[in-house]
């Protein structure tokens, strides 16, 4: 259900890191073009990584810094929808990976007994 809620958000903000357990899903936000915020515990999820160096993701270090980062992104239009685009074009330029999963698969006949 949240994955559906993302459509109608303006920013995103998607748990998980700033703890262990691991940072959720950015993917299923980003997809509808809006700027994902997250916490710092991020660099085991290469999405995250390649969003953020791509401006589609924000990374806070805490509740401080996201509210700055926040009413920066409320006040210029602009650069609220920069980051949004950069969003979504970061997951449609990334699509496939199911078909290129498969055939690899294929191809190396992992499949066969």
């Amino acid at each position: 259900m949240l994955s559906r809620l993302y459509h109608y958000a303006d920013i995103t903000y998607v748990g998980g890191g700033f703890g262990d357990d691991g940072l959720h899903n950015i993917l299923e936000a980003a997809v509808y073009g809006k700027p994902v915020f997250f916490g710092p515990v991020y660099d085991r999820h290469y999405e995250a990584v390649d969003m953020e160096a791509a401006g589609g993701a924000v990374s806070v270090q805490n509740a401080l810094e996201l509210e700055a980062k926040l009413n920066e992104l409320w006040n210029d239009a602009v650069l609220l929808n920069q980051r949004g685009e950069a969003a979504k074009s970061y997951v449609y330029r990334n699509a496939g990976a199911t078909e290129h999963i498969l055939s690899y698969i294929y191809k190396n006949r992992l499949l066969t007994s």
